[in-house]
């Protein structure tokens, strides 16, 4: 009876408060990132599901306007396949896809009245460098876009957690080589873009000063309005 009890009062402290955040916030985070197909000139090309991580550091000018810089790092297979491939046929080429995401934009943030969580939303612009194994092409660079959505619950104001869908693109570009260089066995892609949607949870520690909350001002009541006479 008194455990049920402390655990309502909990509940009712912390859904009943309404935390501010910090404005410099450091979030590492993890999380799953769905296959895609990707289609080149005369093959099908795959990049496998599989895990993510990385992390992002936010600076929040206030509690409703911030800028993330984020890292984000995927190794999944990948294969390539002839045209009219049938599900279990051998790939022509099979590689292990690293793909590193370096990324910045723009985060818009809505705290929730008289709760911790904050809804937020967010863009991002930067590029991809992939390094697929067993052979290294890190200075294979694409442009890259990215979109997320979430939500921050706050435990404290320099402590929380993240909860996110992101959606990571890699937009087409002159080609990419699936190969070592030199491998006669090599396949060249004309033109593909990679789009992925994931999910990632997230520690948020806040480094800055806590942002002050910010209440409206009550207005003045006002008086009766004063009667208008009319004479004749």
């Amino acid at each position: 009876m008194k455990k049920g009890l402390l655990f309502s009062l909990f509940l009712c402290c912390m859904f009943g408060a309404s935390f501010a955040q910090s404005s410099i916030e450091l979030i590492p985070q993890g999380g799953y990132t769905f296959a895609d197909k990707v289609n080149f000139a005369n093959t099908l090309g795959r990049i496998d599901e599989g895990f993510n991580y990385g992390g992002s550091l936010q600076i929040n000018f206030n509690r409703h306007i911030g800028i993330e810089f984020m890292y984000n790092r995927m190794d999944v297979p990948a294969q390539i396949f002839d045209y009219g491939a049938l599900p279990g046929d051998v790939p022509l080429y099979q590689t292990n896809a690293g793909i590193n995401y370096v990324m910045a934009g723009p985060v818009s943030s809505f705290p929730l009245p008289h709760s911790p969580a904050n809804l937020f939303f967010g863009a991002d612009l930067g590029a991809a460098f992939f390094s697929p194994n067993p052979y290294d092409f890190s200075s294979n660079v694409k442009f890259a876009y990215g979109f997320q959505f979430g939500t921050n619950i706050y435990l404290d104001p320099k402590v929380g957690i993240r909860l996110s869908g992101r959606l990571l693109g890699i937009a087409p570009s002159n080609g990419y080589y699936f190969g070592g260089w030199g491998d006669p066995g090599g396949y060249y892609g004309y033109n593909p873009g990679i789009v992925q949607f994931g999910f990632n949870v997230g520690i948020i520690i806040g480094l800055g000063e806590v942002l002050p909350v910010y209440q409206k001002a009550e207005r003045a009541p006002r008086g009766p309005k004063p009667r208008k006479y009319y004479y004749y």
